[in-house]
């Protein structure tokens, strides 16, 4: 019994906190903004939108100002250690007898590694024009 608590403990209970802690501290931030501005409106002072502006926004911009080339190579990387995890997985279950879970976690990490892999060199080949053209427009 306890050999599928841990794992299922691990493979659910552990996702599931850390977006409700991530979800939980937004909306905290959010009411605090919520109650400032309220405040400010109840004292009848001018109110700076820049103040409100959500500090998510700056990080997406960080992350649309990454070119094409450094999107296809955080698969690349993504795929790359997914594997070695799912390789490991394998290795382990090999050496503890009756483990099926090991194999099914190392098989869902592999397929995963293969494909940010795909992504990888299919992105490339179809986007080889605009990593160009992006190239091009930086050393400009």
């Amino acid at each position: 019994m306890v050999e599928i608590i841990v794992p299922i403990g691990v493979c659910v209970v552990l996702p599931v906190m850390v977006v409700w802690l991530v979800f939980r501290s937004r909306n905290h931030i959010v009411d605090r903004k919520a109650e400032v501005l309220l405040k400010a409106i109840e004292n009848g002072q001018d109110i700076d939108p820049e103040m409100f502006a959500s500090d998510d926004r700056s990080k997406r911009s960080d992350r649309s100002k990454r070119s094409l080339k450094m999107n296809l190579l955080g698969r690349l990387q993504t795929g790359i250690i997914l594997v070695i995890m799912g390789a490991g997985l394998v290795a382990c279950a090999m050496v503890i007898p009756d483990k099926t879970y090991l194999f099914i976690i190392a098989c869902i990490l592999l397929a995963l590694g293969i494909g940010f892999f795909v992504s990888f060199f299919v992105g490339r080949k179809w986007m080889e024009a605009e990593i160009k053209a992006e190239e091009n427009k930086a050393l400009r």
